[in-house]
């Protein structure tokens, strides 16, 4: 099934500091760790889009978005995104985490109504806004906030219509909360990699 209305967008704009090389590059089994993720999910939507700075992606399958602004934080990236989108909404996980569950996903999806601006997942009592569907009309409110100086992802949250999706109900479709594991440093690469990535 193929949501109607909703995109992909796959951050890969970030500086990888503590990996010390392009997240969105690292190797797997399928070409890189943004390949596996793409493969994972992405026949679940009619467009992906990939948005970061000067990006070298070879894939025809999706549209590559240039960064709006030079501020380096993630909210820029999914500014960047929704103002290309195709559809109202989007569905914005960073290239760095290879084990979303679909089942999640769909149920993300689920909870997009008229009127909310973010479906977010909250675990441990924290907002997990790289694996979140946004509303393209927050970007107005995310370019206000950028204007202000705020650079925090959640930072635009008390200007908008959140909706939140709590823990035991993410646990339902996602038992070891492993869509939200991120790829930060080499040894979350190596140890990953052995579990089977």
């Amino acid at each position: 099934m193929i949501f109607k209305g909703i995109s992909l967008i796959i951050l890969a704009g970030g500086e990888s500091r503590r990996m010390g090389f392009p997240k969105h590059l690292l190797p797997s089994p399928v070409g890189t760790v943004m390949d596996h993720t793409i493969n994972r999910i992405g026949n679940l939507f009619e467009e992906i889009i990939i948005a970061g700075r000067d990006l070298e992606i070879s894939r025809t399958d999706v549209r590559i978005v240039e960064d709006v602004r030079h501020t380096r934080s993630p909210l820029v990236g999914i500014l960047s995104g929704l103002l290309k989108s195709d559809n109202p909404h989007a569905l914005v996980i960073g290239c760095d985490m290879p084990f979303v569950r679909k089942e999640l996903i769909r149920h993300l999806a689920s909870k997009v109504a008229v009127g909310t601006d973010v479906v977010v997942p909250v675990i441990r009592g924290f907002y997990e806004p790289l694996c979140a569907v946004y509303s393209r009309t927050t970007s107005g409110i995310i370019e206000k906030y950028l204007d202000s100086g705020g650079t925090k992802v959640t930072g635009f949250f008390e200007f908008a219509t959140v909706a939140e999706v709590g823990e035991a109900e993410i646990r339902s479709f996602d038992t070891r909360l492993e869509s939200f594991i991120n790829l930060n440093t080499p040894r979350d690469y190596v140890n990953y990699r052995i579990a089977g990535l």
